[in-house]
């Protein structure tokens, strides 16, 4: 498994990955609805600065188990987000808006193309308020890196409820 995220001050998470895939199609898996949704969520993307995010969860595809009882409402969810930074096949970055905008953080995701023709994913999560929350969010890009993990080399394997509940039980012990 990937290396952990890491917490880099109160609120703000960072990951760094590397992808066996060129960087022209790990960006296509940020920014392509139907490619995305086989890791994360489905939903469009806007193509500039100011554009509309759109992340339509639906974990039922990611997953044969059922949600766990704490995530059972958030099985199906949709969050919007405004783009902020719109660089293909570099960067994106977006505000992240929950529970009808009174929740707001910043994700912004940089790509570098390696000389191997594999890809640096650099995350950092911004504005992230409280433990549990953290805690969440940790497991849950923890958990979906490694299914896109997956889906760049072959079908996905691994069942996400199973990871995820794995990986906030691993967090809880780190932060």
């Amino acid at each position: 498994m990937s290396e952990y995220g890491k917490l880099l001050g109160p609120g703000k998470l960072e990951f760094r990955r590397n992808f066996d895939a060129d960087i022209e199609k790990v960006w296509q898996f940020l920014v392509d609805p139907e490619k995305r949704k086989l890791w994360f969520c489905g939903g469009s993307t806007g193509d500039a600065v100011g554009g509309t995010i759109v992340f339509d969860f639906d974990h039922r595809r990611l997953s044969e188990s059922p949600a766990p009882a704490k995530y059972a409402e958030e099985q199906t969810v949709t969050h919007y987000g405004e783009i902020l930074e719109y660089d293909p096949p570099n960067c994106l970055a977006f505000d992240w808006f929950e529970n009808g905008h009174e929740e707001r953080s910043t994700v912004r995701i940089e790509l570098n193309a390696c000389e191997d023709g594999s890809t640096d994913l650099h995350l950092v999560h911004d504005g992230l308020a409280g433990r549990d929350i953290i805690i969440s969010v940790f497991a849950g890009w923890h958990g979906h890196f490694e299914l896109l993990r997956e889906v760049l080399s072959g079908p996905r394997q691994t069942d996400y409820w199973v990871l995820s509940m794995r990986l906030e039980a691993e967090y809880e012990e780190r932060v």
